[in-house]
């Protein structure tokens, strides 16, 4: 049997996002901009859906289903203010912590306030209906697709976050019809970790590469952990002055990273570990590789490289002391050696720094200091 789906790129990515964290339950309410979503999956056997023509019904159904089921649970309604029906139940959901997503299809957002017929204000909802509301944009290009992606994640990621909760996406439609045969999109999965997981492998003849923001002062043993972990595995250690780090393995790689006549193929790794804040080293941004691992306390989804791919909601200590534990063998250091030999060789043939902003800062860098000690002695 043939299926076929709308060509609504932002309802096919939340479809995409559904299966891949393994939602299967939604109970639907007739409409007419939630024909995209509810007609795209109403005949994929991955789905369990049930009809419910009342919303209020359809999201008691939902707790009800995702209490019995221990599952999260889908209701999907159209604009006008059928969504406002969800409201009562959706509480419900909020403070018994149950994982019931609230899909609400709309006109697009711009016809809000201009008097459309059945275009209603979503953008606020009340506190304790939700833990999490997104609004999804209507896909023209492909930052429009990432934003979709990672809000998609973000959402359903919140379903069972902290105990869990009831959480909102604003689906808008642009009636796009015919539906055509279905064909497949390729979305980037995002999944969360906390130290009571069981956390993913990491493979110790992987190159890694730890990227490092702005970042609080290093205790020594913040700094050890991270220390004992290149040890053990064959990573690098790449950050700008604000990072703080001092420590070994530690590669300021701006200056080689920055120049576009040099390849730096070899510099290139399997996975970079993500942690600190902002950074405004620029060069040190495109170091990173194509998978992406966040850890945080914060447990926030920070795509700085959209490149995300995992997110462990702990400190930095634990993590890096867990993967430490996980292996005995020491590491070649290998990585480690070509980006520092990358370095001296980008320096070997920059005798002499070109007026810049490398220039300005090699100059400033000593006044500075010595307006400090000009402070500290008065």
């Amino acid at each position: 049997m043939k299926f076929y789906s709308t060509s609504e790129k932002n309802a096919l990515i939340v479809i995409s996002l559904l299966k891949a964290h393994g939602i299967r339950y939604v109970i639907a309410s007739p409409g007419n901009t939630n024909t995209a979503f509810i007609g795209s999956i109403q005949k994929d056997p991955f789905f369990t859906i049930y009809s419910s023509v009342d919303e209020r019904s359809a999201a008691y159904m939902a707790c009800g289903l995702a209490a019995e089921t221990g599952e999260p649970v889908v209701i999907s309604c159209t604009g006008a203010t059928a969504s406002r029906n969800y409201a009562p139940g959706m509480t419900e959901a909020y403070y018994r912590k149950l994982p019931v997503l609230a899909i609400t299809s709309t006109q697009p957002v711009s016809r809000i306030g201009h008097h459309v017929a059945q275009v209603i204000d979503r953008s606020v909802i009340s506190n304790d209906i939700a833990n999490l509301s997104v609004n999804l944009p209507v896909i023209k290009d492909e930052e429009d697709f990432w934003d979709c992606e990672i809000k998609v994640n973000q959402a359903i990621l919140e379903l069972t976050r902290r105990g869990g909760g009831p959480v909102h996406i604003n689906l808008p439609t642009t009636y796009s019809l015919p539906f055509t045969e279905k064909e497949s999109i390729h979305c980037r999965v995002i999944n969360r970790f906390t130290l009571n997981n069981e956390l993913p492998d990491l493979n110790q003849n992987k190159r890694i590469s730890v990227i490092i923001g702005s970042h609080n002062t290093w205790s020594e043993e913040d700094t050890i952990a991270l220390e004992s972990f290149c040890d053990r595995y064959n990573a690098a250690v790449f950050c700008d002055h604000t990072s703080g780090y001092k420590g070994k393995n530690r590669v300021p790689i701006s200056l080689a990273a920055a120049q576009e006549i040099h390849s730096k193929s070899e510099l290139k790794s399997d996975i970079t570990l993500h942690i600190g804040e902002v950074t405004g080293d620029y060069p040190l941004l495109g170091m990173a590789a194509n998978e992406v691992w966040r850890i945080s306390p914060d447990g926030e989804i920070r795509d700085t490289f959209r490149k995300l791919r995992y997110v462990f909601e702990m400190p930095e200590t634990p993590f890096f002391q867990y993967y430490t534990e996980e292996t005995s063998e020491p590491s070649t250091n290998e990585f480690f050696e070509q980006c520092t030999n990358f370095l001296k060789t980008v320096q070997s043939k920059i005798p002499e720094v070109p007026f810049s902003n490398v220039w300005l800062a090699s100059k400033l860098a000593s006044k500075y200091q010595q307006v400090q000690q000009f402070i500290l002695v008065f």
